[in-house]
């Protein structure tokens, strides 16, 4: 057939000057690309873009050397710019921003400014509390050895918090930093118990230990207590799973004089419940002022003698998101850990249903509390609320009442006691009454004397009306308070 020497408009063909649409394209003849198409990509074999051909540089367009130019008596001479001031200057600088923010990823971006700069940011004295959990620094083999040898000779604090390092790493992390004290290998996955039995030996000065979320066995961590239990400050053992805790916890009790700050949350025992004697713990662990036990099914049990108490305590969080972990906590046992902690800032008992009598509770010595969280709590079914919160109304700063449904006008009184004139203006910041039958006038009530007020969540409250059902952070306090008509 012969070939059509005309287009789809009737035009003749130009080979030299193709037209886009044709019926009758022949191979080897593309259509030819524009220097403005950035999105085409050349073939291998050739090039479709026009070469620009290159320009001969004359002698204007050479640029001048330095020959040319003096330079000022009293100048820094060019790339030396960091010398305009003394070293003991620059390590000052250095040791502020550190204190601050820490040596990453400052120190890492520091050291590509200058040879000075660089000199400075290698010193050890400035890696002594590292953070490797934020992702600055590659997790790999090779550069966590150059990393321990190089820079951490002189390190107390190290977060490897996700880290998939072996047993091997960790030994040569702990022989390589002899002054290595505060240690957070918090869902290292890869560790074995030879790993962590690894710190019994070369980790001379423990006082922090974090293995939460590990694979950990109860028996290494009884090593680990039973040999620097003496110097341990802080133990956070929570999210594992453990055999015979009881065990554990008797060898925390008889070695751990000196611990403040203890987590057991988010447990799982081999048994349905693990008790505590209460009495052993209080004896054995005097200086305790933080403890979070929440979400773990615990008992406590009582042997002879009289409570001492925790008189140091500051933290008591027991929350639990499923219901059916907190069958262990009733009121009793909230009872037996505060008795004597009149130094109680933060009290969590969000889930705890089995605390059906809360009255007791009225009775604790402590006065100023600063956080309470009683979400989804038995407290919405009694009208102990208000007496609570008159307890604590000077001091109160946070305030989680969400998933709770009040009877009557219970909730209403309650919030009042925060708000007496005897006691002047709250110092209420935060408020979370989400999913809660909170009316409108008692946020208009915490709007106008709650001065410090900055979050407050109404996220689906079902007695108020449309448009306001939400969170509100920080300026937009403004906004709900226009809506309410309060300037």
């Amino acid at each position: 057939m012969k070939r059509c020497n005309k287009g789809i408009l009737g035009i003749r063909k130009d080979p030299k000057n193709q037209i886009l649409f044709s019926f009758s394209a022949r191979e080897g003849e593309e259509w030819p690309s524009d220097d403005s198409d950035s999105d085409f990509v050349p073939s291998d074999e050739e090039d479709l873009r026009p070469k620009r051909k290159k320009k001969k540089k004359t002698k204007s367009s050479e640029k001048p050397t330095t020959e040319h130019f003096k330079e000022p008596n009293n100048s820094v001479k060019t790339g030396n710019a960091c010398a305009s001031l003394p070293e003991e200057i620059w390590t000052y600088i250095f040791q502020i921003i550190v204190k601050g923010m820490g040596p990453l990823p400052f120190l890492c971006r520091a050291a590509k400014v200058c040879k000075l700069w660089r000199t400075l940011a290698s010193h050890p004295s400035l890696w002594k509390k590292v953070d490797l959990s934020f992702g600055w620094i590659c997790p790999k083999k090779d550069t966590l050895r150059w990393l321990v040898r190089e820079r951490l000779t002189q390190c107390t604090q190290v977060n490897l918090t996700n880290w998939t390092i072996t047993n091997d790493q960790l030994k040569m992390v702990l022989q390589n930093c002899p002054e290595l004290r505060n240690i957070n290998l918090s869902r290292c996955k890869k560790l074995s118990q030879d790993g962590f039995t690894a710190l019994v030996d070369n980790c001379p000065r423990l006082h922090k230990l974090d293995v939460s979320f590990t694979t950990i066995s109860a028996n290494a961590i009884k090593e680990i207590v039973v040999k620097h239990g003496s110097q341990l400050k802080e133990l956070h053992l929570g999210g594992n799973y453990y055999v015979n805790f009881s065990a554990l916890a008797n060898s925390l009790f008889e070695n751990c004089p000196n611990v403040e700050v203890l987590d057991v949350s988010n447990c799982r025992f081999s048994g349905d419940y693990e008790s505590i004697n209460v009495q052993k713990f209080q004896i054995g662990c005097p200086k305790l002022r933080i403890l979070r036990m929440g979400s773990s099914k615990f008992r406590l049990k009582k042997g002879s003698g009289d409570l001492t108490g925790f008189e140091e305590l500051e933290e008591l969080s027991l929350g639990c998101i499923d219901r059916s972990k907190s069958g262990g906590i009733n009121t009793a046992f909230v009872y037996d850990i505060l008795v004597k902690s009149s130094k109680l800032k933060l009290l969590d008992l969000g889930g705890c249903w089995n605390m059906e009598d809360m009255s007791p509770l009225l009775g604790l010595p402590f006065t100023e509390l600063e956080q309470l969280y009683l979400s989804s709590s038995p407290i919405s079914l009694n009208y102990l609320l208000g007496p609570l919160l008159q307890k604590c109304s000077l001091s109160l700063r946070i305030l989680h009442i969400d998933k709770n449904i009040f009877k009557g006008d219970s909730l209403v009184t309650a919030l009042q006691e925060l708000f007496t004139p005897q006691r002047g203006a709250s110092v209420l910041e935060m408020v979370n009454a989400a999913e809660t039958n909170i009316s409108q006038a008692s946020v208009e009530n915490i709007l106008r004397h709650c001065g410090r007020l900055h979050y407050i969540n109404l996220s689906s409250c079902r007695a108020l009306p449309r448009g306001i059902k939400r969170e509100y952070k920080n300026t937009e306090i403004k906004v709900l308070k226009s809506f309410c008509g309060i300037k």
